[in-house]
């Protein structure tokens, strides 16, 4: 079950970081549309991450939560955390990128396109059960 469930998050964040990387082809004008599949990339990946280290995703609507508990599930299996830094710095902008009522500037969508990169290679490593950094 727990590997059904896994794949469904990681085939999401594949397909949100395959959109991400369309649009960040077109950024000028797609700016918005990267910054949130950036973020929402990485909450799914984080999802997948959750699921394969404790059986369980974060289920609240506070994704710092999610951090906090890969965070801790890497701590307790000892698997380096590089990767948690870029997926905090993604769940920071979410309320901004997703709601805010100011544009997007052009480095804070870089910004975001490379941690959410930086994040999903940490995160596919985790998921192939190998405890590298990113």
């Amino acid at each position: 079950m727990d590997e059904i469930r896994i794949r469904v998050h990681h085939d999401r964040a594949l397909q949100l970081a395959d959109a991400m990387n369309l649009c960040y082809d077109g950024v000028e004008s797609y700016a918005s549309a990267v910054a949130l599949l950036a973020v929402h990339s990485a909450i799914s990946f984080s999802d997948a991450v959750l699921i394969r280290l404790t059986g369980q995703r974060s289920r609240s609507a506070d994704h710092r939560k999610a951090v906090d508990a890969i965070t801790a599930a890497c701590k307790k299996a000892r698997i380096q955390m590089d990767g948690v830094k870029h997926l905090d710095k993604l769940v920071s902008a979410k309320t901004d990128v997703s709601y805010g009522d100011k544009g997007v500037d052009e480095q804070t969508v870089k910004v975001l396109y490379v941690a959410a990169g930086r994040f999903q290679a940490w995160a596919e490593r985790v998921l192939r059960n190998e405890r590298g950094s990113a």
